[in-house]
């Protein structure tokens, strides 16, 4: 089977890490052949999806509007002839449907990644609706990314949803050498007592790093005997707004800016416990990381967060931008280690059960034959 896949960037990011995962499953268990094209960005994934096999096509868009990056995908199109072509996110989308424009019968496959809203501008439910009815499939990543398509879609639309989750390779997440962790603690200026409280995100607005920060500060506060650190994993626009932040909270001897890290098994064994306070998130890929690990977890109870974290059972969900919420989390982990090592353990064994890469790949490689032979 010939897939070409079209995303609007494959920079880092939680869309572009799942459709790697997908793409290299795809080569390595269906011997497919991928070509994947991107409109915008650094290219991070590039040599990485070469590696595994895949053709990358970089459509070159700088703003949107332009023509050259729609005539470079219809050219890729006629190249590559494709059996079906999977879009992955709204510009990716919109720019797919205008180059399939006159070829009717290639199957259209759209993966709908986020709650958010086609494009921030006016007529967008029109032009998103214009887009999905080209679809033969659209596969929301969660329950919660469904429910939000269909709220404003029309029946027959709805219909075409199919709800897969994201999946992952737990195995990664165990084999790390126990002297890789203790290094890294080292590093982290973390003891054996030391309690390292850790989030991996991008800073920007919805991963809600202040609130995060906030609770921490409570947490602090309250339990001034606590040798906790709280460990940032990550970058973003908002960097320079949280470190003021942090400063005028008075945590900086107990906050660590570990940037944009490539050894993420390594960190999340490191971490005692991880937290993810984001206000949205179409799935929330790294609580599959942290789980993987057997970490406990405190995250917001929004979007598709509670159809992978189970409130106490394997781990706490708390309000979303709640500081007391969080310090109250906090607190109860740092005084029961043992519920949390309870909570870890849990979260290991559901991530085995039931988010397992193998079945979001055998759902997905499905699809396609349903859509394939006409059976959708």
């Amino acid at each position: 089977m010939k897939v070409l896949h079209v995303i609007t960037s494959i920079n880092r990011g939680g869309a572009q890490n799942h459709l790697v995962d997908l793409i290299q499953g795809q080569i390595d268990a269906y011997g497919c052949q991928i070509a994947c094209a991107y409109l915008k960005g650094d290219g991070y994934w590039s040599n990485g999806l070469k590696q595994l096999g895949a053709s990358v096509i970089p459509l070159g868009l700088g703003r949107y509007g332009e023509i050259k990056p729609l005539l470079r995908l219809r050219t890729a199109l006629r190249g590559f002839q494709p059996d079906l072509v999977h879009a992955h996110l709204g510009p990716a989308e919109l720019y797919t449907r205008m180059a399939l424009i006159g070829n009717a019968r290639l199957p259209l496959i759209i993966s709908q990644h986020n709650e958010d809203r086609f494009y921030p501008g006016p007529g967008y439910t029109v032009l998103e609706r214009w887009v999905v009815k080209r679809a033969r499939c659209i596969i929301a990543i969660s329950h919660s990314v469904g429910k939000s398509c269909a709220a404003h879609w029309p029946d027959h639309l709805s219909q075409r949803l199919q709800v897969i989750h994201h999946g992952i390779n737990p195995a990664p997440y165990r084999a790390v050498p126990a002297e890789k962790v203790a290094a890294l603690r080292r590093a982290w200026g973390a003891g054996s007592n030391t309690l390292l409280v850790g989030a991996v995100a991008r800073m920007v607005p919805e991963k809600a790093i202040d609130s995060l920060i906030d609770g921490f500060a409570v947490f602090t506060s309250a339990n001034s005997e606590s040798n906790a650190k709280l460990v940032l994993v990550g970058d973003g626009p908002l960097e320079p707004q949280l470190k003021r932040q942090v400063e005028e909270r008075g945590l900086g001897a107990r906050v660590v800016w570990a940037g944009f890290r490539e050894d993420i098994p390594v960190v999340m064994q490191a971490l005692d416990l991880f937290v993810l306070s984001s206000t949205s998130e179409g799935f929330g890929l790294v609580l599959l990381e942290a789980m993987s690990t057997g970490k406990p977890v405190i995250a917001s109870a929004v979007s598709a967060i509670p159809e992978i974290v189970i409130n106490e059972v394997t781990g706490i969900l708390i309000p979303p931008r709640s500081p007391q919420a969080l310090a109250d989390a906090l607190s109860f982990l740092a005084a029961n280690p043992e519920i949390g090592k309870r909570y870890g353990e849990a979260g290991r064994l559901r991530v085995e059960q039931s988010f397992q890469l193998g079945d979001m790949l055998h759902k997905t490689m499905e699809c396609y034959q349903r859509v394939l032979c006409n059976q959708w």
